[in-house]
């Protein structure tokens, strides 16, 4: 995948979770979808989503379409592991993500 597309995927897909959120009024779902290791980290570090959890979020489909690119018989493992972050992410209880 180019680096424009994977830009421009990763743009796209910021815009729609973070309009979804509407400042904590909002549905954190689509976040728990798409970005499950920072909603984890979010979660289970009670800090809410912070610097690190975007860093993580921004690098995480540009990581995936590098990992496919050079390894593309990896793509059902890094399909398994976001859908099994996807499954904790959605069972842990938060306060703060409801």
């Amino acid at each position: 995948m180019k680096i424009g597309t994977t830009i421009l995927i990763t743009f796209i897909l910021l815009v729609i979770v973070v309009f979804s959120m509407g400042g904590g009024h909002g549905t954190y779902l689509p976040a728990k979808v798409v970005y499950p290791f920072t909603m984890l980290i979010a979660i289970l570090t009670k800090n809410g989503i912070g610097i690190l959890p975007t860093i993580i979020a921004v690098g995480q489909i540009p990581i995936y379409a590098l990992i496919l690119t050079k390894k593309p018989k990896w793509k059902f493992i890094i399909l398994g592991l976001h859908i099994l972050a996807v499954i904790i992410c959605l069972n842990l209880q938060s306060e703060m993500f409801e």
